[in-house]
This record gives C-alpha cells, sequence and structure tokens, in this order.
C-alpha cells in the first residue's frame, strides 16, 4: 500500500466539500514530501516530468518544488509555462521545426533524438540564442559496457554508437555545444536496472568526454520509479555510493513523473445504481473508462482490478472494517456510464453498497487524468480540486 493510501484522509474529501463527481482531488503537500523524499534518497537534483501530470492549478501550487527543473514533451505543455523560472528541458523523438523554435525562443535545453533535429537547430545559429544541448543516448549502447543478462526491450529514443558519434562530429562543426546526455530505460524499469545503469554511464561518460574534446557538465540518469517507489526495496544508499564515482564536473540528475504525482491524486465517483445479475453485483457510477481508462485495465492481459476505499453517501464516512470485510460479503464490480463491456474500474467486496456511496480510487495522479478516451459518447470531462 503506497505513503499517501495508508491515510486516505478524509480531509481531503471534506475540505472539498460539496464537490462535484466524477473528480479528481490532488494534495499539493503529498506532491512536495514525494518530491523532496525522493531527491533525497537519490542525493541528485531531480527534474519533474511535466507529461505526467500538467494540471495547470496544481503546477502553479507546486512550481515552488521543481527547481531543479521540468521535461516537456510537446509545444502544448511548453504553453502551459512558457515563461517559467525553472530549467525546461523539451524532449520528444518527433518534435519538429516550429516546437524547437518555440522551444529555443523561450530558452528551454533540447535534448536532441535524432540528427535531423541538430540539423534543425543549425537554422537558428546566429539568430537567437541557444543553451547547450543535451544528446539522448539509446538505451542499447549502454550493454556495450557492461554484461547484461536481462536485455532491455528495444525502443526508438536517442542515438546509437554510430550516430552519436556522428552527432558530436556535427554538432563540433555547427559549433553546437553538448553539456550533457541523457539515458533512460523505460517506466517502471528503476529497481531492476538502476545499478547497472550507472556502471555503464560512468564508462560511457568518459568515451563521450573525449570524443566532444571537453567535459560533459551533465548526465541525467532517467528515472523509472515506480508510484510506490518507498516500498520497492531498493538500497538507495548503495546507489549513492555508486553515483559518487562520478568526477565532480558533472552534475548528476534524475527526472520522475510517477514517483512525484501518483501517490498525491486521487479519483472518485459515485454509485448511481446497484444491479445483481445472475450472481454477480455491480455498482453503476457516473465516471469510468471515460473519465480515467487505465483504471479500466484494458491494456493488461490479466486483469487485477484496484479496490476503492468507500464511503457513504454523505462523505462523513468510511465503510467500517467489518463492512468492508472479506468474509461473507459480497464483491462489486464499480462499472461506468459508457456502452463498453469493459467498462470495469474496480471491485469492492462489502456487506452492501448504496446509492449516493462515493469510491474513492488512491494512486491516481499521475497520468490517469490525461490518458483518456474523452470524446466517447460526449461524456463530460472530470472537475478537478486541489487541496493543501
Amino acid at each position: 500500500m503506497s505513503h499517501a493510501s495508508n491515510k486516505i484522509e478524509r480531509h481531503l474529501i471534506e475540505s472539498v466539500e460539496p464537490l462535484s463527481t466524477p473528480c479528481y482531488v490532488y494534495s499539493v503537500s503529498e506532491v512536495e514530501k514525494n518530491y523532496h523524499d525522493l531527491k533525497s534518497a537519490l542525493g541528485t537534483q531531480l527534474i519533474y516530468s511535466l507529461k505526467a501530470n500538467s494540471n495547470l492549478d496544481l503546477l502553479v501550487r507546486c512550481g515552488h518544488v521543481f527547481v531543479d527543473g521540468i521535461e516537456m514533451a510537446s509545444i502544448g505543455e511548453l504553453n502551459l509555462l512558457a515563461n517559467g523560472k525553472a530549467t525546461r528541458y523539451i524532449n520528444n523523438p518527433s518534435a519538429d521545426k516550429a516546437f524547437i523554435r518555440a522551444a529555443i525562443a523561450s530558452k528551454c535545453v533540447l535534448v536532441i533524438d535524432n540528427i535531423e533535429q541538430i540539423n534543425i537547430v543549425a537554422e537558428f545559429i546566429g539568430k537567437r540564442p541557444l543553451n547547450a544541448v543535451v544528446l539522448r543516448i539509446n538505451h542499447e549502447v549502454l550493454d556495450h559496457y557492461i554484461d547484461r543478462t536481462k536485455k532491455s526491450r528495444p525502443n526508438h529514443f536517442g542515438f546509437d554508437i554510430s550516430s552519436l558519434k556522428a552527432a558530436i562530429i556535427r554538432c563540433a562543426e555547427l559549433g553546437i555545444k553538448v553539456q550533457g546526455i541523457h539515458v533512460f530505460q523505460g517506466s517502471d524499469a528503476f529497481n531492476d536496472t538502476a545499478m547497472l545503469t550507472a556502471q555503464s554511464a560512468l564508462s560511457l561518460v568518459k568515451d563521450v568526454e573525449n570524443w566532444l574534446g571537453y567535459p560533459l557538465t551533465m548526465l541525467n540518469l532517467g528515472g523509472g520509479f515506480s508510484s510506490n517507489w518507498r516500498e520497492g526495496g531498493f538500497d538507495f544508499s548503495r546507489y549513492r555510493s555508486l553515483l559518487s564515482e562520478f568526477p565532480n564536473h558533472i552534475n548528476l540528475v534524475h527526472e520522475s513523473g510517477r514517483g512525484i504525482v501518483a501517490s498525491a491524486g486521487y479519483f472518485l465517483t459515485s454509485i448511481r445504481y446497484i444491479k445483481k445479475i445472475d450472481q454477480r453485483r455491480y455498482a453503476i457510477c457516473d465516471g469510468g473508462m471515460a473519465q480515467n481508462f487505465l483504471l479500466a485495465k484494458t491494456e493488461t492481459a490479466f486483469k487485477r482490478y484496484q479496490e476503492p476505499k468507500i464511503f457513504s453517501h454523505n462523505l462523513k464516512r468510511e465503510l467500517t472494517l467489518e463492512e468492508t470485510s472479506k468474509k461473507d460479503n459480497d464483491t462489486y464490480l464499480i462499472v461506468g456510464t459508457s456502452c463498453n463491456k469493459d467498462d470495469i474500474i474496480g471491485q469492492v467486496t462489502a456487506n452492501s453498497l448504496s446509492i449516493g456511496d462515493t469510491a474513492v480510487f488512491a494512486n491516481c495522479g499521475a497520468y490517469h487524468a490525461s490518458y483518456r478516451v474523452a470524446p466517447f459518447l460526449h461524456l463530460p470531462d472530470p472537475k478537478t480540486y486541489i487541496v493543501e
């Protein structure tokens, strides 16, 4: 169980009464705590990945937290924080000329994915001030430096060894300064790959500096933190010791979205109807996969639905342990308002549920609000509430 869900906190709900469901509730204090705890555990700077949660109201409240920078992947995200004070990193393998122009005009740091992006940057040399760039490295490059028993799944991001060397030559020809490199193993991969990534990067950094002919100043070791990274058993002390082997002139950073905001967000939906078909019980709610597609588990081969906490219809009382005990109680499937048979977002075992009760799903702060099939049935967007 996550740090936040241990204290689902009736006050999170009471503080925004009256509320309208379906909705998301985000806790500013939880974002702050997650950020500072993870940064302390890593012992490095920590960049926030905006795609995890780009709610503007939450960003305004948490702007003072993300002092080490924010990573953006679209011009829409850039427009949200076009004049932000924190360093903004633009990282998208498909970034086109318009996006790159906007990023340069906004004084962002470009994370370069391919040679053609370097050639686009070249068009703006002498026209606008240009920050030193970061070169993104495909994770398979790291396999050249250390023997991995389990190979990572191939992807299309970043440079391989030959194209990296070509990129360095091209940057030198154009007079584009390279400040750092970016390596990333993928979502939820940190626990399994962090040690090997850092060990590989120690050798990779030396080679890149030799090819450049000057020292790097930054290394982004990526992220891949789970929403419950505290409970993952990772040896952060040993990891910090390994990171201390990097030369002092290189500023080490990590980036995270899910690990910072996941446990700071909740999805709430209210029960409209309760019905029984054969021996199956359903709680039909005003929110479902149209407002929270990830809870429906449609992309998971073996569906294991999340179990929400249920609050009585006046939101003042959480159902007691006896009411939600597994023994001799019924299992209800929590379903949404669409016409899709897969619109099942959770299940709960309880003595009884009532029309008007509210289901509260924890760990919905990352991706849940944006990863949606919003146009389907023209169903309403979920509302958002921000609490301290």
